[in-house]
Parts: C-alpha cells; structure tokens; sequence
C-alpha cells in the first residue's frame, strides 16, 4: 500500500535538499520511497515502530516545505523470501525513488542481494556483521554491529566476579552474531564458558533451553532473541526457580513491551539497545516528546532507528548536488552511495560513518537495566544515570 504524505516543493531533488521554486506542487510527482513492514508475523512490534519513526521524520520535513511524498509499504510477513520478492517490486514496479530496507538482518540478507543486482542504495538497520560481509556496495547500515553488543556487559561480570557465562541464542543472524561476539570475547574478560547452545526460529517452547541452563547453573546468561522469545525465556527459566547472578538479552528488553509483558519479572534483565532518549543525543528529548504526543507512547531503539534512516538518506542527498543530475535517476542513485559511503553526520542515533563494507563503525552503544518498573541507563558510565542492580534479584524476592 502507499500514502501520499506532503513534504517539500519539488520532486526527489526538492525534497531532499528543500529548494523552493516558483511552480506549483501539481507539476511535479510524488517522490516515492519504498520499504516493506511486518505487518504480520513474528517481526510485527518491532517492524511496525521502525516504520512509524521514518513516517516521523517524514512529517518533520512538512514542517520545512509542503509537497508530496508518496510512502510505499508493502506487508512481508516476517518472511525473508517474499520480502526479496517486494524490494524487486519496489524497484522495477513502483520505480521507487530511494529505499529504506526492512526490519531484521535475516530480511535484509534476503533482499540485500536484490537492491545489489540493481544497483540501487539503501540505508538498512541491520546489526548482523554478516551483512557487511558479502561484499555489497550499496547496503549502508546505521545501527552498531552485534558482534560487539555483549562487550560492555562482559566488562560488568568481571567487574562484580563472576567466572562462568552461558550464552544462548535464537539460531537467526543477528541473535547468531550476539552470540559470536560474545563467545569470542568472554575468555579475555576472564569468563569461562559453561554453555553455548542455539534453538531454531519459531520455537513453541523455551522450557528444554531453561531447564538446562537452570542445570548448568552459569553466574552470568547472555541470550541473543528477539521480543517474543526474550519474553517466553525469562518465564520459562522463572519456572524452573533458577536466577543467575547476571541475565543479559540484546535488544528486546529496552523495548517498553517487555516490561509491560512480564512485570516484576522483568526486574534486573539487563539489555542492550542501539539507542535511548537519556543518552545525551542531540535532539533525543526532543524526539522523544513530540513522537509521544503524536503517537501515545515514548520511542523505543527501533522507532528512532527508523527517524535516523530518513536523517541519514537526507543528509546524502543534501551533500550530492543532485540538481546537476535531477534527469539522470541513475547518477542520482550513485552520489548518493558516494555520499553513503564517505560522510560523517550524527544523526538521531549518534554517529554516522560506515567502513568500505558498509557497516557502522562510530555510533555508541548502551546498555540498561529494568529496576523496578522502569528501564535505567547503566552504561556507558560517563553518562549513566543509575548504576547496576546486582545480583540478579531472586524470583521470590520481587
């Protein structure tokens, strides 16, 4: 589906570079920028806030202007192959403008290959480093990679002592990629580990993987999942009455669903995030307040993500002179992977700037901890707020 959301005077290069003329908006078409969102399927919560926060940034760029922007979405169904499918739409169909890849890594792996067949560039949010492995040169990540996600939170189990870490992991790229990371890094914080297992994708039950880790009895846990999962296992090794002195999850418990979901047992989860409002961004507060009047509730990473991959196509287009090249979609397309490729800006999410593969190397990373019934900032230190609730509170004691 598409919607027609106003934006700035005159077509691609107006919009992204806000020049004014003096002809009317009905003389120029809508720009169209394509992506696909999980309106279904296990992706639906987080797909559906990286899309709300690029509409966002949209209607930020009506405040600069007033022309037309045609947003063109298509449902993926969480599924990797029919979201190939809708990019190669999007591209020879739509003839979309300027692309936004879909959430999750194992998505953009699949579409990836299509927008490199097209030469087409696109700005993705995917954190798995096998992403940027490949050899693409039109895939541009803005989110730091997974490879380095449990780094911080190693530091803090050496910290407090502990000796023993069980890394477990939803068998997918970027829960894989958190768990390689981390696996590469515990020996030289010190941490020996106790237990390395995956579970394959969609799994109806994380009881088996609880009841083992309950077993081998690790100080420390680190689980790579996503929402439902991160959900689902902090139930499932609650019942088996088992607390690590330290509990890490990447990503999903940031997300203010994960508490509203578990309640007092979300109390002491420890996460990682690619982004929060207390993180002294420029413009974070700010976002943070008007996306909450606008749709209810405060931001999450994957809401800001979304705001920053607009920021950062912007930003591109802004530096690529395309009024020399506006009849050339073409050389329009290449400047803007020049510009992709080799500027520094500090967009929502920090700082923008990729290596030659396309993968993020400048941005910050944090990490919070749900105290109470409310998600406190723990790292980096110089910009903490609280400090680590430790350890791990028992479930009987909440």
């Amino acid at each position: 589906m598409s919607a027609l959301i106003t934006l700035c005077r005159g077509g691609l290069v107006a919009l992204l570079l806000c020049i004014s003329t003096a002809a009317t908006a009905q003389e120029f078409r809508a720009v169209r920028l394509g992506m696909t969102v999980s309106e279904t399927g296990a992706l639906k919560e987080q797909s559906q806030a990286f899309v709300s926060g690029v509409k966002f940034w949209a209607r930020d760029l009506l405040d600069r202007g007033a022309n037309p922007i045609e947003l063109i979405t298509y449902d993926d169904a969480s599924n990797p192959e029919r979201a190939a499918e809708l990019y190669e739409r999007l591209i020879t169909q739509d003839k979309v403008d300027l692309l936004i890849g879909p959430y999750s890594s194992s998505l953009v792996m699949a579409v990836a290959p299509v927008v490199e067949r097209h030469d087409f560039p696109m700005v993705v949010e995917s954190s798995a480093p096998i992403v940027y492995e490949q050899g693409y040169k039109n895939i541009f990540g803005i989110y730091t990679t997974a490879d380095v996600n449990m780094d911080g939170v190693l530091d803090m189990a050496r910290e407090n002592g502990l000796s023993s870490v069980a890394i477990a992991y939803q068998n997918s790229e970027f829960p894989a990629a958190v768990a390689e990371g981390a696996r590469a890094a515990a020996p030289g914080k010190g941490l020996t580990i106790a237990f390395d297992e995956s579970y394959p994708a969609g799994s109806s039950s994380l009881d088996q993987l609880a009841g083992s880790l309950s077993q081998t009895r690790p100080d420390l846990i680190v689980l790579g999942a996503y929402l439902e999962d991160s959900i689902a296992f902090v139930k499932a090794l609650k019942a088996t009455g088992y607390a690590p002195k330290m509990l890490a999850v990447s990503g999903a418990p940031s997300l203010r669903q994960f508490g509203e979901a578990l309640g007092a047992d979300a109390d002491g989860v420890i996460a990682t995030t690619q982004w929060m409002r207390s993180g002294r961004i420029p413009g974070a507060f700010d976002f943070a307040f008007r996306y909450r009047e606008h749709y209810g509730a405060y931001p999450g990473y994957n809401a800001a993500g979304g705001y920053a991959a607009g920021q950062v196509i912007e930003a591109a287009a802004r530096l690529s002179r395309l009024r020399e090249v506006a009849d050339d979609p073409q050389a329009i397309r290449s400047r803007i992977r020049e510009n992709l490729a080799s500027m520094k800006f500090e967009s929502l999410l920090g700082r923008y700037r990729v290596d030659e593969t396309g993968r993020q190397k400048d941005k910050p990373l944090y990490i919070i901890q749900w105290q109470g019934t409310h998600r406190s900032l723990i790292a980096p230190k110089d910009i903490a707020r609280w400090q680590l609730k430790f350890p791990f509170p028992s479930w009987n004691a909440r």
